[in-house]
């Protein structure tokens, strides 16, 4: 494993980077932040921020505090002290590994290097972060030393984020300090909110050190700096020598805490101690855990955590001429299951279930506007966004095939009856059909409501039960249920990732089509639905805009799902669902029919253009991915007749019916119908049969519709278009009511504006596989000699230049240029645009743009992390503050590491990897990749988490030039040793069947080569 080593880090760009947050399935995470200046570590805790142990500062101020309120390291020796870290020493070493983050300094007046080392505490019932000070005596000569290590200040628990902020000082008259014979417990007395109820506080955080002989621990920070209060200089171990340092009287109440450590230390050769850093609900059991451990078990605790990441990353672990590229597949696949989860597959009533752990909204540092949580239970699952989940579980099937279509089950019944979704996925709760009573109290308790795996995992540890047979045992007779919530609103793009899931889903098993289409689904009901135009359509200072268009029912019972008249939850099959998906999306289409309409107060993807939707915005990547979803539904017609919801019925003959050549007219009409259709959604719903033919003839004038538009686009721009907005030229004003206090207008007409290229709609464009190469290979070369392209930095920037827009189109037009989503390369588009230049076969394109654009080929100097972990977007050259140019900013988990597995997939196995040939299944493994990738002719990668896959070839022409082909294939059964040739490029039927059920260990691809030509 690559690993990424700053020298003199506290002299580079700040960065701010976290550790992965996964602590096993029997272990209690914890969120911990680092910055490249002081002993890294800035903030840590459990939860989210009102669990904070070491306070959480934004990334400018943690760059700042870091050094000053976070660890420190005082050495002591033949009476001169000296700080370890400081900023203005030079001889340090940051070094980032996935599972860990070190420190290292050497001490040349001592002849002592000092390493630090930091993870999260796997797999115990204790919340923990692990800290491990190495001593190194360079001169070999024996020396005394007096240290001092640990935090300047450690919170107590129970302290709130905003509290804290606005009344810190009021806060320390709760502070008290407990001081254990293992440990140190800090806590507050009570309750402090001013309320009439007031409760004692049981938890607590905690901190321990382990391998010292002799030490003494010091919470008061008078002990160390005095008077100090801006910690800088340790007077007291100044002063004092060790014996008089440890009879100082230390205040345990009225201040914030330190939590240090002052330990004698005989070093002779090399001496290693162990601090935790932690949280307990139950002072009693911290301490029974904690008279258990000692400095060798934490040492195996770093081994071990060591192992649960590299068993996560050894799933996609690949092996090519470039090892920075292969080290950034596992950083990225790692960071991708941190956002979209890892899937562990449980048995339930209701069939089998995957259910993804480690996943967590994306906050930090950099994110700091993002309330993020991380459940401290076992089996830890996190909240995510629709988006975000969506896109990160796309891949989810390359690795674990035993998950099947739950992904697609769980996102097909939060796409509601209006073609919109709930925004905050909340994870799946479990019921239980069996007998409580037959388990002990409190999990019979728990088993009498919803539940979770992590919650009968922490129930179980306690009653000392083996933790992973009992949740499997009790979900055996239990049923599932997705939860989502409406969240902050209707993004336009979010149904855009679904058909990436079944796209996946048939790459793995296509033999499934029919099964899959058929199968049934609930439609989500979110508390708000969008307004007619009459209610949005608002005159404001002689303009008309479309502000306030949802309205809003929170005051309300949320009702959950869509209920048939015997109000049972109504379902329909999956065709029937993403034909109601097409029916309202369709009919959004703009006034010029270029784009989908943001009707519903927010944008697509790009949340700065948030003020798309009052200008009547639409956008063209929306209508590229809804004509996907068309072209995929439209060839198949398996049955005569489809039950669909009753009122999409007379909602597709609407459309249907529209005959206008008049495109106001007929964006009018469309509008009409949405609207009646969505009246008609209100109450109970029944289904009712709509035959194929009709569906067909919809799709088809559904889908030529969008291939004219498509068109138009495309000989009208040079670059296809991604935003439009709309000025209303005529308008109606409508009665006013006495409680109004809007005026509200009704649009006569519509003059269509511009707005400056996106990279958005060509990737998009490009992904859809709907321009031939020759017509793409122009589109390539127009983008690259356009503003797009940062040509100093050689990367692909999200817009051009937007000076030319009105600040109404949202937050973007006051950014900064080169920064945020504002003419900034955002890394997921990057990527975006890099899969759409493999889909549309511009393969010598797409690795002379990926050169370039891949974090791992670009200078760490100039990047300012680690190569080998993306970042949120790059500060572009058009940036005034030019020691920006080139930087990442806003740490690891984006959508660009869904992208980069996407690539992986298709450069190691190619286009299809399973299909159905004379309805019989086929396996393919086509590469496509130039020969400099191979090591002495060979790659190894895996499939399905387990299969090695060797992929050997000696010619020079890139493997995706039609004259290289398979040979054969050689299959390795585990269980025998007996090796399968098959001596064709496809393998069929029984043995095709055999890989895809995980029956052979190893496969080794053989491929023949042409000579080289040059594109």
């Amino acid at each position: 494993m690559e690993k990424f080593m700053s020298k003199a880090y506290q002299k580079q760009k700040p960065f701010a980077g976290f550790l992965p947050g996964i602590a096993g399935k029997e272990g209690l995470p914890m969120w911990v932040f680092y910055v490249n200046r002081g002993q890294a570590i800035s903030s840590f805790g459990i939860r989210d921020k009102n669990g904070a142990m070491a306070e959480f500062y934004p990334a400018n101020l943690a760059y700042a505090y870091a050094h000053q309120n976070g660890f420190r390291t005082f050495i002591k020796h033949q009476d001169q002290v000296f700080e370890c870290f400081q900023e203005k020493n030079t001889l340090q070493t940051l070094t980032v590994l996935p599972d860990q983050i070190s420190i290292e300094e050497e001490i040349p007046q001592f002849q002592i290097r000092i390493k630090i080392s930091y993870a999260t505490l796997p797999n115990m019932p204790l919340s923990a972060l692990m800290r491990r000070v190495e001593l190194i005596n360079l001169d070999g000569k024996p020396k005394d030393l007096v240290i001092i290590d640990g935090l300047s200040q450690m919170l107590p628990a129970g302290i709130d984020y905003g509290g804290y902020k606005a009344v810190s000082y009021l806060l320390q008259s709760w502070m008290e300090v407990e001081e254990a014979s293992h440990h140190v417990l800090l806590k507050l007395r009570a309750s402090t909110a001013d309320s009439s109820e007031v409760k004692a506080v049981e938890e607590g955080h905690f901190y321990s050190y382990f391998g010292l002989e002799k030490f003494r621990y010091i919470y008061d920070y008078k002990a160390v700096f005095g008077q100090d209060s801006s910690f800088q200089t340790a007077y007291g171990l100044q002063k004092l020598n060790y014996d008089a340092f440890i009879k100082q009287t230390q205040a345990p109440v009225n201040q914030v805490p330190s939590a240090f450590v002052i330990a004698n230390i005989q070093l002779r050769d090399q001496f290693s101690f162990y601090g935790l850093f932690g949280y307990s609900n139950d002072h009693q059991k911290l301490a029974a855990h904690l008279s258990s451990v000692d400095h060798r078990q934490l040492e195996d605790k770093f081994k071990e955590n060591q192992t649960i990441i590299q068993d996560l990353t050894n799933e996609i672990k690949t092996t090519t001429n470039e090892p920075m590229f292969d080290a950034y597949l596992e950083q990225c696949y790692l960071d991708n299951l941190l956002r979209g989860g890892y899937p562990v597959v449980f048995q339930t009533k209701d069939g089998p279930v995957g259910y993804h752990l480690y996943s967590r909204k994306h906050g930090d540092l950099e994110r700091d506007y993002n309330f993020f949580s991380l459940e401290p239970s076992f089996l830890s699952q996190g909240n995510g966004a629709f988006r975000d989940v969506l896109q990160n579980r796309r891949n989810d099937l390359y690795f674990h095939p035993e998950v099947g279509a739950t992904t697609i089950g769980q996102f097909a019944s939060f796409l509601q009856a209006d073609g919109y979704n709930p925004l905050s996925i909340e994870g799946i709760m479990f019921t239980f059909a069996g007998e409580s009573s037959a388990y002990p109290e409190p999990l019979a308790k728990l088993l009498k409501g919803e539940f979770t795996p992590g919650q009968l995992a922490m129930i179980a540890s306690t009653l000392s039960l083996p933790v992973m047979p009992t949740v499997e045992a009790i979900l055996k007779q239990s049923y599932y249920q997705f939860k989502a919530t409406y969240g902050e609103g209707y993004w336009g793009d979010h149904f855009t990732y679904f058909i990436d899931l079944i796209d996946t889903y048939l790459d793995v098993f296509p033999d499934q089509l029919t099964a899959l289409l058929e199968k049934p689904f609930p439609y989500f009901v979110s508390p708000a639905t969008v307004k007619p135009r009459d209610q949005k359509y608002i005159l404001k200072q002689e303009k008309v805009r479309q502000y306030h268009a949802v309205h809003h029912l929170h005051h309300q019972a949320p009702r959950g799902w869509l209920l048939g008249e015997n109000q049972q939850p109504i379902h329909t099959s999956l065709y029937a669902k993403i034909l109601t998906l097409i029916a309202n999306k369709f009919a959004q289409l703009d006034p010029d029919q270029f784009g989908l309409m943001y009707e519903a107060e927010r944008p697509g993807w790009n949340d700065a253009m948030n003020g798309l939707p009052g200008l009547f915005g639409s956008g063209v990547s929306e209508l590229i991915e809804l004509q996907r979803l068309v072209k995929f539904l439209l060839p198949i017609t398996f049955n005569p007749s489809i039950d669909v919801l009753s009122p999409l019925i007379g909602f597709i003959h609407a459309l249907l019916a529209i005959s206008s050549k008049d495109l106001f007219v007929r964006w009018q009409q469309r509008m009409d119908a949405l609207e009646a259709y969505r009246l008609a959604l209100q109450g109970p719903q029944s289904i009712s049969p709509m035959p194929l033919e009709v569906i067909q003839t919809f799709l088809k004038m559904v889908d030529q519709t969008l291939v004219d538009s498509i068109n138009r686009l495309q000989a009208a721009y040079p670059i296809i278009p991604t935003y439009f907005t709309y000025d209303v030229t005529t308008y109606e004003v409508l009665p006013t009511a006495k409680e109004q206090k809007e005026i509200f207008v009704r649009a006569k007409g519509f003059k269509r504006n511009d707005i400056p290229s996106f990279l958005e709609a060509p990737a998009r464009l490009f992904s859809s596989q709907g321009v031939s190469i020759e017509k793409g290979r122009k589109m390539f070369l127009t983008i690259k000699d356009s503003p797009l392209y940062d040509q100093p930095l050689k990367i692909y920037k999200t817009s051009a230049p937007l000076t030319s827009q009105s600040m109404e189109i949202g937050r973007i037009r006051a950014f900064t240029p080169g920064w945020l989503e504002r003419e900034s390369a955002f890394l997921h588009m990057t990527y975006k645009y890099l899969l759409g230049l493999m889909k549309a076969n511009l393969m010598d394109e797409f690795f002379a743009t990926m050169k370039d654009g891949m974090t791992c080929f670009m200078d760490p100097q100039v990047y300012g992390r680690s190569p080998l972990e993306n970042s949120s977007f790059i500060a572009t050259s058009n940036n005034p503050d030019v020691s920006k140019h080139g930087q990442g900013f806003y740490a690891r988990l984006s959508g660009s590491t869904a992208e980069v597995i996407s690539i992986w997939k298709r450069m190691m196995f190619g286009e299809k990897l399973f299909s159905m040939h004379h309805h019989i299944l086929t396996f393919t493994i086509k590469p496509l990749l130039p020969s400099s990738f191979f090591l002495d002719g060979v790659i190894t990668t895996k499939l399905f988490a387990n299969i090695d896959v060797t992929l050997h070839y000696e010619g020079t022409a890139p493997t995706y030039q039609d004259d290289v082909q398979v040979t054969h294939y050689e299959l390795t059964d585990p269980s025998t040793g007996q090796v399968v040739r098959v001596d064709t490029p496809t393998i069929h039927g029984d043995l095709a069947h055999a890989i895809r059920r995980r029956r052979f260990s190893k496969i080794h691809v053989y491929m023949k080569g042409g000579s080289h030509r040059p594109h």
